[in-house]
């Protein structure tokens, strides 16, 4: 019992002495442009949380995260990289706005689920060619799916630029608004049931709760389903799970098909709660981002939820610094790129004394 209490602190500690470590070489980079690191981490602090706005728009920041985080760790879990989130989540989303601006007359509680479903489907179609080819012919996954975010980015191009553009838009090229039936509604009405009042200009949306949801499904999934035992079996031994009598290649296509499904919901709450159409500036990098968060988290749903909220954080805190202090915002990205590196080189010298532990346990 000492053993397994010894181990779990070990895995607590981990993500934070890599988050310290991460912090303290920020800091020397910070240090290296003439500017005081303490004064630039409380900056980033202040301006992120000294306003419940702000706070709302941290949240913001990171509810497209948690779906991306989500959507990359079951890929990890079964042991495929699934980089084309990236992919996966613009074709979501395109497939979203064509189905939110073209369909009309329909009820909001029709119109906005029938939205994330197409999202979804979305998310599926792109994940499917990845997956057959990994299982059918052999072709590593990470090739396949990197190629297939280069095809949806000119895809998406074409689409919006030629076929489906807003004609009446003169400067800018997009697609049609989306109707007024397939927005999804802030959370402001909801919480000022408890007295939170939030300005108009926070975009805060029932994504986010949903997110919340779908990471305690996918922990369940995971973990109390016969079909999450099955996943983890196969990302921890392919061949073993295969002698047991599991099929890996059908856990392969289940579970990319998964990860597609929730990578279609990336987009959507910018979609639906923010713009209101998809144009040639849509955010991008939330498929690589959501790598980043899953490798944070050590792939747990909870700790995706943690890990996006802390990059969200990030993002806002580097608006504070560039606006207070006149910092560059590359310096929050470096921070990311060290705190990666840090939780990556951390955790695999816990995981490997935790190694040595259990074995001297079993010895």
């Amino acid at each position: 019992m000492r053993r397994s209490y010894k181990i779990l602190l070990y895995k607590v500690l981990s993500p934070i002495i890599a988050i310290l470590i991460a912090a303290l070489l920020s800091s020397i980079a910070i240090v290296a442009i003439g500017e005081n690191p303490l004064l630039t981490f409380y900056t980033m602090f202040k301006f992120a949380f000294r306003r419940l706005d702000s706070i709302a728009i941290i949240l913001y920041n990171s509810t497209p995260l948690i779906f991306s985080g989500l959507a990359v760790s079951i890929g990890f879990r079964m042991g495929l990289f699934n980089i084309g989130v990236e992919g996966q989540y613009l074709i979501g989303t395109f497939l979203a706005a064509l189905v939110g601006f073209s369909l009309k007359g329909l009820s909001p509680f029709i119109h906005i689920p029938l939205v994330i479903l197409v999202g979804m489907l979305g998310g599926m179609i792109w994940a499917y060619l990845p997956v057959y080819l990994k299982v059918k012919r052999g072709v590593h996954e990470v090739i396949s799916t990197i190629m297939l975010n280069y095809i949806s980015y000119s895809l998406i191009h074409y689409l919006i630029s030629e076929v489906f553009r807003d004609r009446s838009q003169k400067l800018l090229i997009r697609t049609p608004r989306l109707v007024e039936s397939a927005l999804i509604p802030k959370l402001h009405g909801f919480l000022s049931l408890f007295g939170i009042e939030l300005p108009k200009h926070v975009y805060l949306n029932w994504f986010f709760p949903i997110g919340l949801f779908l990471a305690v499904g996918v922990y369940y999934m995971l973990y109390y389903t016969p079909f999450g035992f099955e996943l983890r079996s196969v990302g921890q031994n392919a061949t073993a799970s295969r002698l047991a009598g599991i099929k890996p290649e059908n856990i392969f296509y289940k579970g990319f098909l998964l990860s597609g499904a929730i990578a279609g919901l990336v987009g959507l709450s910018d979609l639906m709660g923010y713009f209101g159409y998809m144009d040639l500036d849509f955010p991008r990098g939330y498929g690589f981002d959501g790598i980043a968060v899953a490798l944070i988290a050590q792939n747990n749903p909870f700790g995706i939820i943690a890990a996006a909220m802390l990059l969200g954080f990030l993002k806002r805190g580097a608006e504070g610094i560039q606006t207070l202090l006149n910092i560059p915002m590359d310096t929050v990205v470096i921070l990311q790129a060290l705190m990666i590196l840090s939780i990556v080189i951390v955790n695999k010298v816990i995981n490997d004394y935790i190694k040595r532990i259990e074995k001297k346990g079993v010895a």
